[in-house]
């Protein structure tokens, strides 16, 4: 049986692992009907067709006139549009699917046959979707959280892509960090920062490993070149495999990015530094240590620091991140022993 219902699905990577339990919950809803069909970005196309949720993945690019004659293409009879765009919106429409699901935002209700009014109260972006899951007879389960699992033979494929990196899995904790974040540098700690933490974390006897995208490839290189030649992964962009080579880090630094909604989703310990951006609406309890400085501005979500001092990021210290890295590794694997040159012994105790 095909499918007959598509989601039209999220653009950002954190966006779509914290959805994965809406996911689940529509593939419930219309799992006597084929299941459901996600359409979704090229590069989140293949982390998305390994949860085990959808009967077919649609990848497609930004061009919205190809949107439209892919979702035309597999005759679907429902829509679920997740995004609140009014392009997101417009698209199902054009396809001609003929039941369209998703919120009165963004002036397209006229698109939707069946609008959905939004909670106003912005609570935990798990809970996003609970109004639309409600009126369609779907609700999601209400302590689940975002869980995946990397296949053992890309997990074994990133283990030889870490090694052709330089890190040697072999010699004691890989510390992976992540100085980037597409959405704007606001969100960032810095990029020197984040070198002086790695040479500090090496220093301390760890082995550690730079997290990357194609659109943050010059960055991660940058501070590369600045750290006697720091191990670089992801650049390749398939964000699956990326995924794969989280899963053998013992603790991920990032910043307020998808790196660490994928390390959630593995169940990877990880400090999350965070300034712009409220960590109640993204960061599932227990699940990351956050490192934050209060500000009165906060949260002003803005893409650049709109008062030009970017104190909520600047007043984070590398002590500080390093002290919550090295603190979470040592309650979470361990003992750790620092000898009197400040490098660490790893113990078992």
């Amino acid at each position: 049986m095909a499918s007959e219902t598509v989601v039209v699905g999220l653009n950002w990577v954190g966006d779509n692992v914290l959805a994965l339990p809406t996911y689940r919950a529509l593939y419930h809803r219309y799992r006597a009907e084929g299941g459901i069909t996600v359409a979704a970005p090229k590069h989140i196309a293949s982390l998305l067709a390994s949860a085990g949720i959808f009967r077919n993945v649609i990848a497609w690019n930004g061009d919205t006139r190809e949107r439209i004659r892919l979702l035309k293409a597999g005759r679907f009879r429902r829509a679920v549009i997740l995004p609140n765009s009014f392009r997101a919106a417009m698209v199902a429409f054009a396809a001609g699917i003929g039941e369209r699901w998703g919120y009165s935002t963004d002036v397209r209700g006229m698109l939707l046959t069946h609008g959905v009014k939004r909670d106003p109260e912005r609570g935990h972006q798990l809970d996003d979707y609970s109004a639309l899951l409600a009126a369609m007879n779907a609700p999601r389960v209400v302590d689940e959280i975002p869980t995946m699992s990397i296949p053992i033979h890309l997990r074994e494929q990133a283990g030889r892509q870490l090694r052709d990196a330089g890190v040697r899995l072999d010699n004691g904790p890989l510390f992976g960090l992540h100085a980037g974040g597409l959405y704007g540098r606001a969100k960032h700690w810095g990029d020197e920062r984040y070198g002086q933490l790695a040479e500090r974390l090496r220093a301390a006897g760890f082995s550690v490993v730079l997290l990357t995208s194609p659109g943050e490839k010059h960055q991660a290189a940058a501070i590369s070149a600045t750290t006697r030649g720091l191990p670089i992964v992801g650049g390749d962009g398939d964000v699956l495999q990326l995924a794969a080579a989280i899963s053998h880090c013992s603790v991920v630094v990032t910043n307020d990015s998808g790196p660490l909604h994928l390390a959630t989703a593995l169940a990877v310990p990880s400090v999350s530094i965070f300034g712009p951006t409220d960590p109640d609406r993204t960061v599932i309890p227990g699940a990351s240590r956050v490192v934050r400085k209060p500000f009165a501005c906060q949260p002003c979500y803005k893409r650049d620091c709109p008062l030009m001092h970017h104190g909520c990021m600047n007043e984070i210290t590398v002590d500080d991140v390093f002290a919550a890295a090295v603190g979470l590794f040592n309650e979470l694997d361990g003992k750790i022993e620092t000898d009197g040159a400040g490098a660490v012994a790893f113990g078992t105790e």
